[in-house]
């Protein structure tokens, strides 16, 4: 049975890929040791799934789909810098959201529900509306970087939220690879 290392995800325009691109451009040269997110990789991680059976993935989008029935699309943007856990030992640089939070957070329940009715079991993490574009690996001396993120002010336009991705994701040397396996229209 083969198995397909699977997330349930927001994808992002490509022109706001191109603007969080230009911010990973100003701080990478601002701290060592980090891992960067390529553009063509971001997006919104609404669910985690892991390695599931390939035959599960229909089923997956078929209970999304129930599960977003007239949910509706809406607007967010990107907004913010920040680092988890915190600036001062960030494991996670991340970019924040904004506009219709209440409506994403209310899309990453209606999608735990979904991935829960196709044989799924719970999340163990919070839903928490960040984009990743980094990943500190090696903590080198940061604090250029800490400045440089407490400096920057980011906000992207608004964009339309009006679809799921169910992605697959390949581990390589040279970083992941995420392709699209299903969308799920949410309007």
């Amino acid at each position: 049975m083969e198995k397909i290392r699977t997330f349930v995800a927001v994808a992002l325009p490509e022109d706001t890929k191109r603007e969080v691109d230009r911010v990973i451009t100003k701080l990478k040269p601002q701290g060592g040791g980090i891992t960067w997110v390529k553009a063509a990789n971001l997006h919104f991680t609404l669910r985690f799934l892991g390695d599931i059976p390939a035959e599960s993935i229909g089923p997956l989008r078929d209970q999304l789909a129930v599960s977003t029935e007239k949910f509706g699309a809406f607007t967010i943007c990107l907004s913010g810098l920040g680092g988890f856990p915190d600036l001062r030992r960030p494991r996670v640089i991340w970019i924040g959201a904004d506009g219709e939070l209440e409506k994403m957070n209310a899309l990453a329940e209606k999608t735990e529900q979904g991935c829960h009715q196709a044989g799924f079991g719970s999340t163990d993490k919070p839903f928490s509306p960040h984009l990743t574009i980094g990943r500190v690996k090696k903590p080198m001396d940061l604090r250029n970087l800490t400045a440089a993120l407490q400096s920057i002010s980011f906000r992207s336009e608004r964009f339309l939220v009006d679809h799921l991705v169910v992605y697959k994701s390949v581990l390589t040397p040279a970083g992941p690879i995420y392709t699209p396996l299903e969308k799920v229209r949410i309007t």
